[in-house]
């Protein structure tokens, strides 16, 4: 025979049940909070390490920078809009006077790859070494970035590009490397470059990719601190709810 449950003890069970449940979901509830701000905590503790980690960098850069600045000595062209840096050494072969490359530093310690071409005009260069082989922006003739004078035509090349290219000469200054002069995306001419071009552009490289270095990783701390007091604020509102 059926066993019929009165309907008060089943309201009782009901509630119960629905007690029970609501008590099960806080706490999950709760872990699941409590998980999420342990991961927060953990976030907090990889950037603060990663910024740490920065500062040192950033104090080894700034000593080789200020060590290898000192093999530079400062050039006022009337040319130019404001003086720029040469290696010492090679103070007495710039400006060029004939086909080949050179670097030098801007007062805000920024590379410029110069590059020279006698007897045909070019708007663009291809550096290859190892199976590795990058090209420059394209500079048209404007007598300013890009100008002839005496057939001797001469690019300044700044940006990513030309440092990537300055990057691989430092890189692979013990291997062959090819210095193609680019027409219109033409091959105009090609050299190979001697070890003193590039000990020119690798050494120049190394105090201006250093500032760069420098500088990206300055610019990463401010981003994070500013994930850091965010993520301190979130957790601080977690616990005052």
């Amino acid at each position: 025979m059926r066993k019929i449950i009165p309907a008060s003890l089943l309201l009782l069970l009901i509630a119960g049940a629905y007690t029970s449940c609501k008590k099960y979901d806080g706490q999950k509830a709760a872990q699941q909070r409590a998980s999420w701000v342990e991961s927060l905590n953990d976030s907090i503790a990889q950037i603060a390490a990663r910024r740490t980690a920065d500062s040192l960098r950033i104090e080894e850069l700034r000593a080789s920078i200020a060590q290898g600045i000192q093999q530079f000595t400062q050039v006022a062209n009337p040319r130019e809009v404001e003086p720029y840096y040469i290696l010492s050494g090679f103070r007495s072969q710039y400006p060029l006077s004939g086909t080949g490359i050179a670097a030098r530093m801007t007062s805000g310690e920024q590379a410029e790859l110069i590059a020279a071409l006698r007897g045909r005009q070019f708007d663009a260069i291809r550096v290859s070494a190892d199976g590795q082989s990058l090209t420059s922006a394209t500079v048209p003739p404007d007598q300013a970035l890009n100008y002839t004078s005496g057939g001797l035509t001469t690019v300044a090349f700044t940006g990513g590009a030309a440092d990537s290219i300055c990057a691989l000469i430092r890189d692979h200054s013990a291997d062959p490397i090819t210095l193609e002069y680019l027409r219109n995306n033409t091959i105009a001419s090609s050299i190979t470059l001697t070890p003193a071009q590039k000990e020119w552009v690798g050494h120049t490289w190394a105090v201006c990719g250093a500032h760069k270095e420098a500088r990206q990783l300055e610019a990463r701390q401010l981003t994070d601190s500013r994930k850091i007091e965010l993520l301190r604020l979130t957790i601080a509102a977690q616990h005052q709810e």
